[in-house]
């Protein structure tokens, strides 16, 4: 656990000199998870990491707050976009 808890952030802080490494997927601590917290430099609240899209681009909620429902279905929205196993055609 105390292994764990070293990799782990609280709320992650984005800003134009670590946006581009912030979710490349090559250290633990660049790889935040679904529904992290994450504080931009560019706006005045924290947002919710929901993923990185096959084309590089991060998203994150803004609007949701701690609104749990919302969130998800942003999420599950967000996963029929991006994810080639979720994309079916019924």
């Amino acid at each position: 656990m105390a292994d764990m808890h070293s990799k782990f952030q609280v709320t992650s802080f984005v800003d134009g000199s670590n946006l581009t490494t912030f979710a490349d997927g090559t250290l633990e601590t660049r790889n935040p998870r679904r529904g992290q917290w994450v504080k931009t430099g560019w706006a005045d609240k924290r947002a919710r990491f929901i993923g990185v899209s096959r084309d590089g681009t991060i998203t994150m909620d803004l609007y949701s707050g701690g609104n749990f429902k919302k969130f998800s279905e942003k999420v599950k929205a967000w996963k029929k976009a991006n994810d080639p196993q979720m994309s079916f055609d019924f």
